[in-house]
């Protein structure tokens, strides 16, 4: 299962999660974003954000873009509620959980889309791998299915080694 949270930039950068969804589902995962669920996300923005954050059986895609970028670090408290809130409120319940499983990340997965950078992506999560999309396509859908893209040899047994006495 897979939540994917972003910022909408613009239209296209909106198509673009909407692909990135459609993708991961037609490939069976159980994926959400706000647009596929209007109905649900209309009761409450922060309800919904908080249904598929608690779930601990749900990974979760961060889409990471420059405006994200910005809106997260020049976030002003004095701000009305707005689009900026949620998505900063999101991330701090992500930052909070991670905190708590000792900077451990299980289920975060940071995703660099086209103009984004390394730089980009908040400090906290800095120290875990980032994927870039569209080329880590196939690395992504196995961080999701926790498969490894190399499996080592097997062990062979101890070679014999025979001492000779001085």
């Amino acid at each position: 299962r897979v939540f994917v949270t972003y910022e909408a930039d613009n239209d296209k950068h909106v198509n673009d999660v909407i692909n990135f969804a459609a993708l991961l589902r037609h490939n069976g995962f159980d994926t959400h974003i706000d647009v596929f669920e209007q109905q649900l996300r209309s009761i409450s923005k922060i309800d919904f954000m908080e249904r598929f954050l608690s779930e601990v059986r749900h990974a979760h895609v961060v889409r990471l873009t420059q405006k994200g970028y910005a809106d997260h670090h020049h976030h002003q408290p004095a701000l009305p509620p707005g689009p900026r809130s949620h998505s900063l409120a999101c991330l701090t319940q992500l930052q909070i959980e991670f905190i708590q499983n000792g900077s451990k990340n299980f289920r975060f997965i940071p995703i660099l889309f086209p103009g984004a950078t390394k730089g980009h992506v908040p400090s906290w999560l800095q120290n875990t791998h980032i994927y870039r999309w569209p080329r880590d396509q196939e690395d992504i859908l196995r961080r999701l299915m926790r498969v490894e893209k190399y499996n080592p040899p097997p062990i062979g047994p101890l070679p014999t080694i025979v001492s000779i006495p001085i």
